[in-house]
């Protein structure tokens, strides 16, 4: 698919989906990312434990986990001031969905600390 056409698709999906924007971005594990108002996801073609251990690292490193749910692949932390939820869900045996989420205390959004945190969470990923 090429630029012009990921950039249609996204204008549909914002369009679609009544001011729940999702936009996919680039070329991610599993063929792009999206990204929404407070939360940044992807699949990817690994392990649960890997992605979920990669993760918890990271959001130690960055902040201070105030949950770690190892069962139900939830970590939660403070990070930047924000309010951070990561998620890894299994979706089969080899792939698995990452979701990073962060919210100021007052619920508002704050996309730069989920894709901060994504982004890390990636680079140890690859």
């Amino acid at each position: 698919m090429n630029p012009w056409q990921r950039l249609a698709l996204a204008g549909l999906l914002a369009w679609g989906t009544g001011g729940c924007a999702v936009l996919l971005v680039g070329a991610g594990a599993a063929g792009g990312y999206a990204v929404s108002r407070d939360s940044v996801r992807n699949h990817f073609d690994l392990p649960w434990g890997a992605v979920y251990q990669e993760s918890l690292e990271v959001v130690t490193d960055l902040g201070l986990v105030t949950l770690q749910d190892d069962q139900r692949g939830i970590i939660q932390a403070i990070v930047e001031g924000a309010n951070v939820t990561v998620t890894v869900k299994r979706l089969s045996e080899r792939t698995c969905e990452l979701r990073v989420k962060a919210r100021t205390n007052l619920l508002l959004p704050k996309i730069d600390v989920a894709h901060t945190v994504y982004n890390r969470i990636f680079e140890r990923l690859q």
